[in-house]
């Protein structure tokens, strides 16, 4: 041990043993199926009421005809995430590490969407609206990052970057044959964090359109809120990988 760090074998041992926990990576399997499956039926059901309900359609105010636009963006988000969850469930359980990562920076991002559609409803109305050039002027991740207070880590943005969106030498931890392979099971927990937390945002705006009844009843159906109950409740390398982390980030 070093500075109060645990020394990297430690670590990793700790990790290996919560990774490899039955009960744990049954709970943990169990939330990112659950919140995939639920995101697409809640995305889906959000998308019809967007397009027939509302009154941005009357009003003229729709560009593309839709009852309630911003309705109909939260539904495009929530669709998107289920979309990457399931992916990323897919490319973990052969093996693709990197393949994961890559859509897993992505859900990092819908995530922010979710957060900023959660603040203020209009949000989801501007962004469903946005053209190419103001999507890059304000909807950006620096720019949400920027927009959300310290709420989200710049840093984890980044290193998702570097790890699974550009090609970098941190790839390494990614891929077969290196002695920085990371177990897999980290990233799986990386997914369920980061689905969770984009998911309670989901809520929230759902909430604030309207239509927290109709996301409820799509969570409820997936069982998601018992499945994340107990995840957060049995997956002991939740708290084993924020006390590592920064070990096995030192040590690699």
């Amino acid at each position: 041990m070093t500075d109060g760090l645990i020394d990297i074998d430690t670590a990793r041992a700790l990790v290996e043993a919560a990774a490899n926990d039955a009960d744990g990576r049954g709970a943990r399997e169990g939330v990112c199926k659950a919140l995939a499956a639920t995101f697409r039926m809640a995305g889906e059901r959000l998308w019809a009421g967007g397009y027939i309900l509302g009154t941005d359609r009357r009003d003229g105010r729709s560009p593309f005809g839709f009852g309630s636009d911003a309705t109909v963006g939260l539904a495009v988000v929530m669709q998107v995430a289920g979309e990457l969850m399931s992916g990323t469930i897919e490319l973990l359980a052969h093996g693709n590490l990197y393949g994961a990562a890559a859509l897993l920076r992505q859900l990092v991002e819908a995530e922010y969407l979710t957060w900023a559609f959660a603040e203020d409803e209009q949000e989801a109305t501007m962004w469903m609206r946005s053209s190419r050039s103001e999507r890059l002027r304000m909807w950006q991740p620096r720019h949400l990052l920027t927009r959300s207070g310290g709420r989200f880590r710049a840093t984890d943005y980044h290193g998702h970057c570097e790890r699974g969106g550009h090609p970098t030498p941190d790839a390494t931890m990614l891929l077969p044959g290196h002695g920085r392979y990371q177990s897999p099971e980290l990233w799986r927990l990386d997914l369920a964090e980061h689905g969770v937390s984009a998911w309670r945002y989901a809520m929230d705006a759902a909430q604030r359109l309207g239509y927290q009844d109709w996301v409820q009843s799509a969570s409820d159906e997936h069982g998601l809120p018992d499945a994340i109950v107990c995840w957060e409740k049995r997956d002991s390398l939740r708290s084993v990988a924020r006390e590592t982390r920064a070990d096995l980030s030192a040590g690699a």
